[in-house]
Formats: C-alpha cells, sequence, structure tokens
C-alpha cells in the first residue's frame, strides 16, 4: 500500500492562522510529513510568507503586500489573533532546518518579480540547507520553468486549477517532475496516466474523510488539507486496516 504524504496547507490552517510561526510549528507537532507555505517579496524586496496578493483577507491593514516594506507589514495585526505576525521566509527556514519536514514552497509572483526569485528566494534553500527535501509550485509556470532552470536538482511541480490537455507533454516541456491539482478536476484514470508517466500527483486542498480516502487510494504521491491531525488519522486508519 502506498504511503501517501501528508502536507500542511499554510500549515495547520484548519486550527491557527494561516502562514504563521505558530500554524507551521502545530503542524510539526501533529506530525506532518510536509508544510506549504507561499512566498513573495515586500517592497523593499524582502521574501516573506503570505498567500494572497493583498493584506485585506489576514490581516486588519489593506493593499498589496509589494507596497509594504518588510517593518510596515510586520507591524499589521493578524486577524484571527493579533500576536501573530506574516513571517519572513528566512525566520521559516532558520526553524525548519532543525526540523526534517518536508517543504513546498509556493512561489507569488508579480510580473516584475520572476527575475528576483533567483537572486532573492532560491538562494535561501541552499543557505539554510533545505534543497534536498523542498518542492518548488507555482500557478506562473514561467516562473516555476525559470525557477527549475536554475535549480535543476530541487523538485518542482505546475499548479493547475482546472482539466488540462495532454498534461504529460506540457510537464515534460516544464521540466518538472510533479502536478498540483484542485481536488475535483482530475479523474481517477487521468492521475493514473501522470503517474505511469512518472509524474507525482498531489491535489490540494483536501479537508473531508472521504476526499482523503479517496486520494489515498488512488496512491497520490501526498495531499495538502488544513487538517493534518485529521488526514494522519484517516490515513493510520487505512494502513491499519480499519
Amino acid at each position: 500500500m502506498s504511503h501517501t504524504q501528508i502536507f500542511a496547507h499554510r500549515g495547520f490552517s484548519g486550527k491557527y492562522p494561516e502562514n504563521t510561526m505558530t500554524a507551521f510549528k502545530q503542524a510539526e507537532k501533529a506530525g506532518a510529513d510536509g508544510i506549504e507555505l507561499d512566498v513573495q517579496l515586500t517592497k523593499d524586496a524582502i521574501p516573506v510568507i503570505i498567500h494572497d496578493r493583498t493584506v485585506n483577507r489576514v490581516t486588519t491593514g489593506k493593499g498589496r503586500v509589494s507596497s509594504y516594506t518588510l517593518q510596515e507589514i510586520q507591524q499589521l495585526k493578524m486577524k484571527d489573533n493579533e500576536h501573530e505576525k506574516i513571517p519572513t521566509f528566512e525566520e521559516f527556514l532558520a526553524w525548519t532546518k532543525n526540523h526534517s519536514q518536508l517543504l513546498n514552497v509556493e512561489l507569488k509572483t508579480e510580473l516584475t518579480d520572476r527575475s528576483h526569485i533567483k537572486e532573492l528566494i532560491l538562494p535561501l534553500l541552499n543557505k539554510y540547507g533545505v534543497e534536498e527535501r523542498t518542492i518548488l509550485s507555482s500557478f506562473d509556470h514561467k516562473a516555476l520553468y525559470l525557477a527549475k532552470q536554475e535549480k535543476p536538482h530541487v523538485e518542482a511541480a505546475a499548479l493547475v486549477h482546472q482539466a488540462m490537455v495532454n498534461p504529460e507533454d506540457y510537464l515534460r516541456m516544464l521540466e518538472v517532475e510533479g502536478i498540483h491539482f484542485k481536488s475535483s478536476s482530475l479523474l481517477m484514470h487521468e492521475a493514473q496516466a501522470l503517474q505511469e508517466n512518472g509524474f507525482a500527483i498531489r491535489p490540494y486542498t483536501v479537508n473531508t474523510v472521504d476526499m482523503m480516502r479517496q486520494f489515498f487510494s488512488w496512491g497520490c504521491e501526498g495531499i495538502f488539507t488544513d487538517f493534518p491531525d485529521l488526514a494522519l488519522d484517516v490515513r493510520d486508519r487505512r494502513i491499519s486496516g480499519y
């Protein structure tokens, strides 16, 4: 029976403020196999961890992430917990270097930022010694391709939110090893074809027991979930035959 890896989506975001150090630490404590996080740049070109292009949804501030300096963005209060702050990518890496979780680093880019990936983000993976357990992903496939050219030894996966025609050919062109797909966009035989062609498949965001069981039965390499504790329990019961 295949062992599907469980990635905590934006950390343990089902119970803690997403993409915060608390969410990451709680994901590690829960036993997640991996941690997924989103990286983009501040106005002063510091990589920080936040999903949206703007700070509106998760903080009391307003405006684009790229319009704030690091000092300004870290003064914002998180809506779910005013004691939390938007962490820097380096802060996370300094913590995770002492742990063993796989890392899924989603590259969030503005059109002017693609050239900054190899200069400001990718070197940090080597600095903190995490390249061998990192997967790079992005909806910006050109940015992902450029990152793969810079770090060909680091695993990469294309993020997609809808069905594709001839996905194997496209993924080979991108020179990536996997595909991270919206859970409702791929049928089982399509997933099996991708795996038979050597690609790792990981659906997002898998938050119900039925969906977890489905993708475990498919033999997916991994799933992304807001509830790693639930996914671990479902996987353990499946392995035990319950």
